[in-house]
C-alpha cells in the first residue's frame, strides 16, 4: 500500500565530518545506490523544467535517514512521528541551519522487499509527486523549488516497511558561529552571519510555538501537513541616517520604512548581519528564519529554519529577552 504526504512549508555542522551519508551493515551499498539513483531522478525533473540540479547533502542525509528508522520502529508515516517534532525542529536539532521543505513517502507490504523493489518504489514515489496538480502539489512545488541547492534523502527498510524522505535544503547564508539549539528563557543569544553574494539580508522572523509534545503513533499517523506557527515577530535591518549639503545648507537625512521604523538590527556595508534573538513570549521553541533577496527577485527566500528550545529560568522569573 503506497502513501504519500504533502509539505506545505514554503518556507550545521554536528556531523559535517562524515564525508557520504551511509547505512549500517550490509545494506550500505545498497542504501549509497539508492541514494544516487534518487538524486538522478530529482535532478532530471528539476532540469526538465528549467531549474539547476541540487546538490545531495550528507548531513540532511543522516538526519533523515535517522527519522526514517525512528518512523519504522514507531509504526509512523509522513512527517512527525511519536516525539512530536516537525522537520524544521529535526533538522535544526541534529545541527542544520538552512532553510527547509520536506517529502516523505511511506510503503508497506507483506513480503520482505528485495533491492530491485526499493528502487521501483522510489521511481513510483518521485511519478507521484510529480503528477501533482494544484492547489494539492505540495510534493511537486517541493521538488522544483527554484531556490533550492542541496537535498538530503532519507532511506530506511526492514522487512515490509520502507520509509523515505527528501529533504531539499536552501542555503544562501553563511553563519559566523553555530548558534546554540537549547538556552534557558534570560540567556542571550546574537545570530550573526552573511548572505552568500549577491544576495542580502531583507528580514528576519522569530516564529514561536510551545514545547513539542510526545504524541501517540495513531495521533502522528492523521498530521499529514506542517508549517512554521503563525505567531511571529518580524524584524527589518536598520535603515541609515546620513548628512547631505544642499548648498550652504547641511542637512541629515533619516531613512525609515513606509511604517515609521527605523529598523531593528544592524547590517554593514559588507552585507554581513548581527542579530540578538529575543524570547519574548516565554518558554518553548523559537524559530530564526532569515529572509534574502538579490536584486531583480520577486520574493525573498526563506534561507534558515533555526529552531532554538527555550527552557524555563533554573532560578525563577527573568527578563524575556530584548532585542
Amino acid at each position: 500500500m503506497r502513501r504519500l504526504f504533502v509539505t506545505v512549508l514554503a518556507v550545521s555542522a554536528l556531523l559535517l565530518v562524515l564525508p557520504l551519508a551511509q547505512g549500517e551493515g550490509p545494506s550500505d551499498e545498497t542504501r549509497l545506490t539508492l541514494r544516487d539513483e534518487y538524486l538522478h531522478v530529482i535532478n532530471r525533473d528539476r532540469v526538465a523544467h528549467g531549474l539547476h540540479p541540487v546538490q545531495l547533502d550528507p548531513q540532511a542525509s543522516i538526519i533523515a535517514d535517522q527519522y526514517c528508522r525512528e518512523q519504522i520502529r514507531n509504526h509512523t508515516s509522513g512527517h512527525v512521528t511519536v516525539d512530536g517534532l516537525l522537520p524544521y525542529m529535526r533538522y535544526s536539532f541534529g545541527g542544520g541551519n538552512d532553510g527547509l521543505s520536506e517529502n516523505a513517502a511511506a510503503w508497506s507490504g507483506n513480503y520482505r522487499f528485495s533491492d530491485r523493489a526499493l528502487y521501483e518504489m522510489i521511481l513510483r514515489s518521485e511519478r507521484a509527486m510529480m503528477s501533482e496538480r494544484p492547489p494539492q502539489d505540495g510534493h511537486r512545488r517541493a521538488i522544483l523549488d527554484p531556490f533550492a541547492t542541496h537535498v538530503g534523502i532519507g532511506l530506511a527498510w526492514e522487512g515490509g516497511e520502507f520509509r523515505v524522505t527528501q529533504e531539499f535544503i536552501r542555503r544562501y547564508v553563511s553563519w559566523n558561529w553555530p548558534l546554540p539549539r537549547t538556552v534557558n528563557l534570560g540567556e542571550p543569544v546574537v545570530a550573526s552571519g552573511k548572505p552568500l553574494a549577491p544576495y542580502r539580508i531583507e528580514a528576519i522572523s522569530v516564529h514561536y510555538e510551545p514545547m513539542p509534545q510526545p504524541i501517540t503513533a495513531a495521533a502522528a499517523n492523521t498530521i499529514n501537513t506542517y508549517s512554521l506557527p503563525a505567531r511571529r515577530h518580524d524584524y527589518v535591518p536598520r535603515l541609515r541616517t546620513y548628512y547631505e549639503r544642499r548648498g550652504a545648507t547641511l542637512y541629515e537625512i533619516r531613512e525609515e520604512y513606509a511604517d515609521g521604523r527605523k529598523g531593528d538590527f544592524t547590517v554593514a556595508n559588507d552585507r554581513s548581519f548581527s542579530f540578538s534573538v529575543p524570547f519574548n513570549d516565554g518558554p518553548g521553541v523559537y524559530t530564526l528564519v532569515v529572509w534574502v533577496r538579490r536584486d531583480g527577485l520577486a520574493q525573498p527566500i526563506p534561507a534558515s529554519n533555526i529552531s532554538i528550545r527555550v527552557e524555563p529560568h533554573p532560578h525563577g522569573s527573568v527578563g524575556a529577552g530584548t532585542r
